[in-house]
């Protein structure tokens, strides 16, 4: 999938869930202040899991929160890993 996917469906609830969720990841720390990717248990992980965890589909006032925190761990794990894997692949 492209990284410039565009959203496709007209359901505005979605798409605003998706960019909000998509921008918790992009706008990630990925690299700690040692040079070291971030893991699990440190303060930027941890941090964006919570956000992910926190973003609510609301759907006719009725706000629901879709992504769990495995769920949320599992997308910060992986934009983490790509994201290092592509700095490598372009250093």
């Amino acid at each position: 999938m492209s990284k410039n996917t565009i959203l496709k469906s007209n359901v505005t609830e979605w798409r605003e869930f998706s960019s909000k969720v998509d921008n918790i990841l992009q706008d990630m720390v990925t690299i700690d202040a040692h040079g070291n990717p971030v893991e699990k248990g440190t303060m930027y992980f941890d941090d964006a899991v919570k956000k992910i965890t926190a973003c609510c589909l609301d759907i006719l006032g009725s706000p629901t929160y879709p992504i769990n925190e495995f769920v949320a761990t599992e997308l910060v794990r992986i934009e983490v890993e790509r994201r290092n894997l592509e700095f490598m692949e372009n250093a």
